[in-house]
């Protein structure tokens, strides 16, 4: 299914501003981007917490194979 809510679109938006990756898309390998380290991983937990009020481990995002991964993370009560 392709659809995506207007939270998810949001948090993908935010998640393309950290990774500095522009048409960043859900089904992109978390492996294939350049720039994804604990820094990176300190701000999507950051920025999950502030913006979304969700809190999540880093483990948890480690564990994520690709961008949607994370995006459930964040968008999931």
């Amino acid at each position: 299914k392709n659809y995506m809510s207007q939270k998810s679109k949001k948090i993908l938006n935010d998640l393309s501003k950290i990774l500095e990756k522009k048409n960043l898309k859900p089904t992109d390998n978390i492996s294939s981007l350049k720039e994804f380290d604990s820094i990176i991983i300190l701000q999507i937990i950051n920025m999950s917490n502030m913006i979304y009020k969700k809190k999540i481990d880093g483990l948890q995002i480690s564990k994520s194979k690709k961008i949607s991964d994370i995006i459930n993370l964040i968008e999931k009560k």
